[in-house]
């Protein structure tokens, strides 16, 4: 087969594809570590709740309340900076999928050129060989046509 002369913009468009998808999963580990911070700090934030309810029916001291007051205070302050970091990273996110869809959609215009310059390229190669057969069958029916005719 013929070289395809875009070959090498295609295999560029290519790897600028997996680049994207790259970036892309990486983006989305990103996002998966906020979660996954997000349900450690939701998880510490009930121990601290289940504790000092346990605290409450056995006594507690001042010091223990405030102590879990500015606890609460700063996972609750901590969990509003995570969501934040949350929505960002989902934008981030969907400016990496845009990224992709269009190096992938770059790349196949590219693979479906291809496609139809060896579809033009191999025309008159299948031309010939149908003009072959044509022509053999002609022979065939001619021959045929004599023979009929002596008879």
């Amino acid at each position: 087969m013929p070289r395809f002369r875009l070959e090498t913009a295609l295999k560029v468009r290519e790897r600028l594809e997996k680049l994207y998808q790259k970036a892309l999963a990486e983006q989305v580990q990103i996002q998966q570590e906020l979660r996954d911070q997000r349900q450690l700090m939701e998880r510490a934030l009930d121990s601290n709740n289940l504790n000092l309810d346990q605290s409450k029916s056995t006594g507690f001291t001042i010091m223990q309340m405030q102590m879990s007051d500015h606890f609460r205070e700063r996972m609750t302050l901590q969990m509003e900076v995570n969501q934040n970091q949350l929505k960002e990273q989902e934008q981030v996110i969907e400016l990496k999928r845009q990224e992709l869809t269009r190096a992938t959609q770059k790349k196949r215009v590219l693979e479906i050129l291809k496609e139809k310059l060896y579809v033009l390229k191999e025309a008159p190669e299948n031309l010939k060989e149908m003009l072959y057969f044509l022509k053999h069958k002609l022979e065939i029916l001619e021959e045929k046509l004599d023979f009929l005719k002596q008879n």
